[in-house]
């Protein structure tokens, strides 16, 4: 183990202490999902663009 790992507790931030169950990943890439869908949906009607003239 190295130094840091041991003034830091051995802990990164993508773990978590009991990690993520299979229901709340699959939770969680369903969200992912839906938000890349309402985002390309955004994106094809426009985006940030002016919406006057439309």
């Amino acid at each position: 183990m190295g130094l840091w790992s041991k003034l830091t507790g051995g802990q990164t931030a993508s773990t978590t202490p009991a990690g993520r169950t299979p229901r709340e990943r699959a939770r969680r890439a369903r969200d992912i999902e839906r938000a890349d869908a309402n985002t390309a949906n955004w994106l094809r009607r426009g985006g940030l663009a002016p919406r006057k003239g439309r």
